[in-house]
């Protein structure tokens, strides 16, 4: 990169799945890399052919689990949907599509377990059985499947713009006057926060840096005055 001289560099690197249950509910690794038959969005993607019964685990709560859910019942799969949230794809409630999904989900014969947190899983003859445990009670049950999609968190991929940066010494001579990441290489988000954050990067692009703690917009402070 520091070859072809750029003075402004942006790095658009992208993030990809986590499939050891680190998210919102579990600030630790959960589930041992060495299991078989647990899956990521990427892998879906990526064309991978998951054997039924499947068990899509959303702890993101946006459209994300939600729509892989869909997507694996049109195939035919037998689908269950869990998630620690109280509803389905929950932030949606946000954007108005939350009521939608899941009765659309549940009118394709999705299984829907909502309240209920993924503890733990083991290898079987078979595939997986997966330890749940409510998130209002002890309450806890086993649910076996043949695969498991972790829809949890992300990592930005920024192992270039790391690397660049401990190369600081040598930019000034390549003619770089900034490297900076974008989109979800900086912080996994929505791709509207990422169309954004590139449109915002360009329209900024001779501006001078801001400030650390800078906001985007005018502050104003109103007061009510008896006068």
């Amino acid at each position: 990169v520091l070859a072809f001289g750029f003075g402004r560099i942006f790095l658009a690197t992208g993030s990809s799945w986590r499939r050891d249950g680190l998210g919102r509910q579990h600030r630790a690794p959960l589930l041992d890399t060495a299991l078989r038959g647990v899956y990521t969005p990427d892998d879906i993607f990526a064309g991978a052919t998951l054997p039924s019964p499947v068990v899509v685990y959303d702890d993101d709560h946006y459209y994300m689990g939600g729509a892989l859910a869909e997507r694996l019942r049109k195939q035919g799969l037998e689908v269950h949907l869990v998630t620690p949230a109280v509803k389905v794809s929950e932030f949606t409630d946000m954007t108005m599509e939350q009521h939608r999904i899941q009765s659309g989900l549940l009118k394709m014969g999705v299984q829907v377990h909502t309240s209920s947190a993924l503890t733990g899983a083991t290898q079987v003859a078979g595939g997986l059985a997966l330890e749940l445990a409510s998130t209002y009670s002890d309450a806890r049950r086993v649910l076996e499947c043949a695969s498991l999609v972790m829809v949890t968190m992300r990592d930005p991929h920024d192992a270039v713009f790391t690397a660049l940066q401990a190369r600081q010494d040598q930019w000034q001579d390549r003619g770089v006057k900034s490297v900076q990441l974008l989109g979800d290489a900086y912080a996994p988000g929505s791709v509207a926060a990422a169309v954004y954050a590139g449109h915002r990067a360009a329209r900024e692009l001779d501006a001078p840096a801001p400030a650390l703690d800078a906001v985007p917009f005018r502050r104003e402070i109103i007061a009510l005055s008896a006068d």
